[in-house]
């Protein structure tokens, strides 16, 4: 779940995951990637989305499974900084 990606997000460093969650946001085509925030109903400390960075493409409101690797604290420059991401998505069974 997202709440366990955020509440132990150190062991997670660097590590391959599966997760699943609704679609809330989808950004194409920016710095060369296209950019999902990924929400399941799980929260820890008020944060509630993952943001995804991937090559394939989706809508607002699917309902996808996915996998990437997990990079903390990620600073995209011009106010974009991450305390986790997942990068190099891939939509999965």
């Amino acid at each position: 779940t997202i709440e366990e990606l955020l509440s132990k997000k150190d062991s997670y460093k660097g590590k391959i995951v599966k997760i699943s969650g609704k679609v809330m946001k989808y950004n194409e085509g920016i710095m060369g990637k296209n950019w999902i925030h990924l929400q399941d109903g799980s929260s820890f400390d008020g944060e509630y989305d993952l943001t995804v960075t991937t090559d394939v493409q989706v809508k607002v409101g699917d309902v996808i499974n996915i996998e990437g690797i997990i990079t903390l604290n990620k600073d995209f420059g011009a106010g974009y900084f991450y305390k986790i991401i997942m990068e190099s998505a891939k939509i999965i069974d």
